[in-house]
């Protein structure tokens, strides 16, 4: 089994569908926990490198629904007989602990910091990349830093101004943000 693709917005799996565990080979998941009247809840993130769905190696069905949160591609894990699976695995839980950590830290702080965490979170730390990294919805922005929709829309214009973010298109044309 090879590479899959997902778009933005696009699910990857539901919670409690039987599957596959997953390595992030590019792109970004939001991982949601369904809560008891049914709606999603933000849980965690994950970036270029991390595995998700690995509870179904114990449990035969994923625990959380994830989403795509940008354009991704995902490849099966574990992948090949490069490394010992035990090895593999205490790496795997290392780097979601790290994740959960980052995550938590997302929740903390003025805006801007929140926001800027986040960004450079979704590209693995590279300054650059923000200029040519589609930015996830802001409502999406918003739950994950556990701030308002309005608020992230304010920081995002302000990082425009700034220059950190190019500025957005409409139909073609540049906003004025």
């Amino acid at each position: 089994m090879g590479k899959t693709i997902f778009k933005a917005g696009e699910r990857i799996y539901a919670a409690g569908a039987p599957g596959l565990a997953w390595r992030v080979q590019s792109g970004s998941v939001r991982l949601d926990r369904i809560i008891p009247d049914g709606d999603p809840m933000f849980a965690n993130l994950a970036v270029e490198g991390d595995i998700i769905g690995a509870e179904t190696l114990m449990f035969q069905h994923y625990t959380f629904e994830a989403t795509a949160l940008a354009d991704c591609v995902l490849v099966p894990w574990p992948e090949g007989e490069a490394a010992p699976a035990g090895e593999s695995l205490l790496a795997a839980l290392t780097t979601s602990e790290t994740r959960a950590a980052d995550v938590v830290a997302l929740r903390c702080g003025q805006a801007m910091e929140r926001v800027t965490r986040l960004l450079s979170l979704l590209t693995g730390g590279r300054e650059p990349q923000l200029a040519s990294m589609p930015l996830p919805s802001r409502r999406d922005m918003a739950e994950i830093t556990a701030l308002t929709t309005e608020t992230v829309s304010r920081v995002v214009s302000q990082l425009r101004r700034a220059g950190i973010l190019p500025a957005h298109e409409k139909r073609g044309r540049p906003s004025k943000s």
